[in-house]
């Protein structure tokens, strides 16, 4: 390049001038007091400018030498953040993940609860899916997180990793009027997902059973579909993972039984930051090895419930 010193003594400089004196610079580069001196005068040499002098036993910047300073701090600084960007790390201690707000309360919560006892120098900001935002991309989040294969087949993540099976089945209160005999569910209500209706034609064509009712109640929030069905409104489709309490309570029943997705619970790189940063790395391995569903469909005994009901 034209002209240009060495990068090794912008760098001398730059530590220098965000230090203050040529020891300190010394040790955040790891080198010598001497081998940083001779880069500032191998510097000053090539401008052929004065740009520091002797104060006491150290030295200062001359206006010059203050003004050129600021210009290769904020260089480098740019440097430094368009290399974090280009490798998936804005240098931050710090990842987002992106969860619909059921699954963040009874899920997400308590398992950033134990990474964060294993890693506390990474902090996990949890973004909640609403409408408006599930089919606008992912936004600035570094991982997504997802289970309902209704409406949202394997095939769409082809880079996520899965974190157990997933076992999806209408569900309803005991005391709720329903039929089923082998083939067909009966009722009268039909409470879906605002946006997610379409889960329930998937669900028939799965399980081969036919799924008939006279009217259907939209939510917003899936707890709020799952507290109607509890509550004797209708019936839902759910989960088990999500509504084990209330399907080992007795409060919720399944009749027809669940539709089962192998390894359909999900964690992806968000569109937007397909290459993971360092730490979201970590976190995905932590969540290999302590965030999987149990087996039976059912959170893994190692995720601690969360206090609130």
């Amino acid at each position: 390049m034209d002209n240009l010193p060495p990068l090794a003594s912008l760098i001398a400089f730059d530590a220098v001038y965000r230090t203050g004196s040529v020891t300190k610079a010394a040790s955040m580069l790891g080198r010598t007091h001497s081998a940083i001196s001779k880069q500032l005068h191998q510097l000053q040499d090539h401008a052929g400018v004065t740009m520091f002098e002797k104060s006491g036993a150290g030295i200062q910047l001359t206006p010059d030498g203050r003004a050129f300073a600021q210009v290769v701090s904020d260089s480098l600084e740019d440097m430094r953040k368009a290399y974090h960007k280009l490798c998936g790390d804005d240098g931050a201690q710090r990842i987002t993940i992106k969860v619909s707000s059921t699954f963040a309360r009874l899920w997400a919560v308590p398992t950033v609860a134990r990474f964060n006892i294993d890693h506390p120098e990474i902090e996990v900001q949890i973004k909640l899916t609403t409408v408006e935002n599930a089919s606008n991309g992912d936004g600035g989040v570094d991982l997504v997180l997802s289970w309902d294969r209704l409406t949202s087949p394997l095939a769409e993540h082809p880079n996520a990793i899965s974190l157990g099976d997933v076992h999806i089945g209408p569900v309803l209160s005991p005391v709720y009027d329903h039929a089923y005999d082998g083939g067909s569910l009966r009722f009268q209500t039909r409470i879906s997902r605002r946006g997610f209706e379409q889960a329930w034609g998937k669900w028939s064509e799965l399980s081969g059973i036919d799924i008939v009712s006279s009217h259907e109640t939209i939510y917003d929030l899936s707890a709020l579909s799952y507290e109607a069905a509890e509550r004797a409104m209708g019936v839902t489709l759910a989960p088990k993972f999500l509504i084990e309490r209330e399907l080992k309570e007795g409060s919720l029943i399944a009749p027809a039984g669940f539709v089962l997705f192998r390894e359909g619970l999900l964690v992806r790189p968000s569109r937007e930051r397909p290459r993971p940063s360092k730490h979201a790395i970590v976190f995905l391995d932590w969540l290999e090895e302590n965030g999987r569903l149990g087996d039976d469909g059912f959170l893994a005994p190692t995720i601690v419930e969360p206090l609130w009901g």
